[in-house]
């Protein structure tokens, strides 16, 4: 699995990731972007989301229970933090609000309620420390 960010101007990218193509990282002003697309923090809270929400979904499905609505909100906490004050995540909170169809086992939804957490990819490499390889290379 890979992708790809071409730096355009400012803090602005333009990433691609298999055949998606021209998806848009930048900051906001306020951070001294030009706000034309989420930032990599709002990208990183949108797979833990996805993910989440996914994976809540498969197993729902693996036990035969249908959605009528899911909506996944997820709030990460900007803090300054360290004797440096860098600026960093120092909390995510993930609200997982759903309305099962009717005729869904109470058993079965509580089963994937409890469960469905050990499969995230994204939560488990974070929480378990994921290792992160950096190379910067000046090419001529």
């Amino acid at each position: 699995m890979k992708v790809l960010l071409d730096y355009t101007k400012d803090l602005h990218f333009k990433a691609s990731a298999r055949n998606f193509k021209d998806l848009n990282v930048d900051e906001p002003v306020s951070f001294h972007g030009t706000d034309l697309g989420p930032s990599a923090v709002e990208y990183l809270l949108i797979g833990i989301g996805g993910c989440l929400g996914t994976t809540f979904i498969y197993c729902l499905r693996k036990n035969k229970i249908e959605l009528e609505a899911l909506k996944v909100i997820v709030e990460g906490e900007l803090s300054h933090t360290g004797p440096k004050m860098f600026l960093k995540l120092v909390n995510i909170d993930v609200d997982l609000n759903f309305i099962p169809k009717e005729a869904s086992s109470d058993k079965e939804i509580n089963k994937c309620v409890k469960e469905f957490l050990e499969y995230c990819i994204i939560t488990n490499s974070i929480t378990k420390g994921l290792p992160i390889n950096v190379n910067c290379k000046k090419e001529n």
